[in-house]
């Protein structure tokens, strides 16, 4: 019970809804639905802005599942961590329990097996990379996750690269163009992810992590950021691709301001135009992902203002 008072049927059923983290699954989301808009327009195969291929839709899904029981896992791993680094999840504080948990991550994994073998095997291939760096990502002996750079490597080629490729094989053959796309998506992740790491170094400091802010510090992996984002904008417009070029390149004054201001609130400003800006260049061709991303907004700020009397997401929270 929280806030002086039980929750409702609804919030409990919730529970296990956001113990996944949804707000966390928009951007597999943005790049699959972006490599997935490439495939169609170079394969000259219609693509439904209000209505996903079945296709899509069902790789969509698989990738989301896969992503989803990894963040569980990290949640199970880094209990210490999120509760000093103010991230409020279900598992620190009991809601959801650890054996409820990882019955979670079966279904959830075998779901998504369950629902590639209706794709492609260049997409079954995808979908088992990504699951291999769901886990190492936050197990040992890799633990991708505890140390620079594969904090921003596997990010970046989970989120970016493997989004794209599997949002692309969803609809078509997989090509050369597409995996240079997926690429430059990941440098894009990562700067954000650099920034992002600022905001834990509290918490990854005790816990003993070497992440990419404790390594380089908070300036330095600022200005990481900064760089990476530049990088990803330039190579998006050499490769003509709109998404890379123009989302990168429009989220930098926010991330620059940031790191001029070193504020709190204005590195999370930054991350989440970031995400809206990406969101938008793809919605355009794919408008149902912004009604996604309404939904999610809108049922997140019910579920957290009814469960822990805060709204999330909004100004200042990561």
């Amino acid at each position: 019970m929280l806030n002086g008072r039980s929750p409702s049927r609804i919030v409990r059923g919730l529970d296990f809804v956001f113990v996944l983290r949804p707000a966390a699954l928009v951007p597999l989301w943005i790049f699959f639905l972006a490599g997935a808009r490439l495939a169609a327009s170079e394969n000259a195969i219609p693509f439904p802005p209000f209505r996903p291929p079945r296709s899509v839709l069902t790789g969509l899904l698989a990738m989301t599942l896969v992503l989803a029981g990894g963040y569980i896992l990290n949640q199970m791993r880094d209990l210490a961590t999120d509760r000093e680094n103010r991230k409020l999840l279900l598992l620190d504080r009991g809601i959801v329990s650890l054996g409820a948990a990882q019955t979670e991550i079966v279904v959830l994994w075998v779901s998504a097996a369950l629902l590639s073998f209706w794709l492609s095997p260049s997409f079954r291939g995808i979908l088992a990379a990504s699951l291999a760096l769901s886990i190492t990502y936050s197990l040992p002996p890799v633990r991708a996750k505890a140390r620079m750079p594969w904090d921003l490597v596997w990010n970046a080629a989970g989120f970016g690269v493997a989004g794209a490729l599997s949002g692309y094989a969803s609809v078509a053959a997989l090509g050369g163009r597409a995996l240079a796309v997926g690429v430059v998506y990941g440098l894009a992740v990562a700067g954000i992810i650099a920034s992002t790491t600022i905001l834990d170094v509290a918490g990854d400091r005790k816990a003993g992590l070497r992440t990419t802010a404790l390594v380089l510090g908070e300036r330095g992996a600022g200005l990481l950021a900064i760089a990476l984002l530049a990088v990803a904008g330039i190579l998006g417009l050499v490769l003509g691709d709109a998404v890379a070029a123009f989302g990168s390149l429009l989220s930098l004054p926010l991330l620059v301001r940031a790191e001029w201001s070193g504020r709190r609130p204005d590195r999370i400003a930054a991350h989440q135009v970031a995400v809206a800006v990406f969101a938008v260049l793809v919605g355009v061709h794919a408008v149902y992902l912004l009604f996604g991303v309404a939904a999610i907004t809108f049922v997140s700020r019910f579920y957290y203002r009814r469960r822990f009397g805060f709204v999330y997401p909004g100004r200042g929270t990561p």
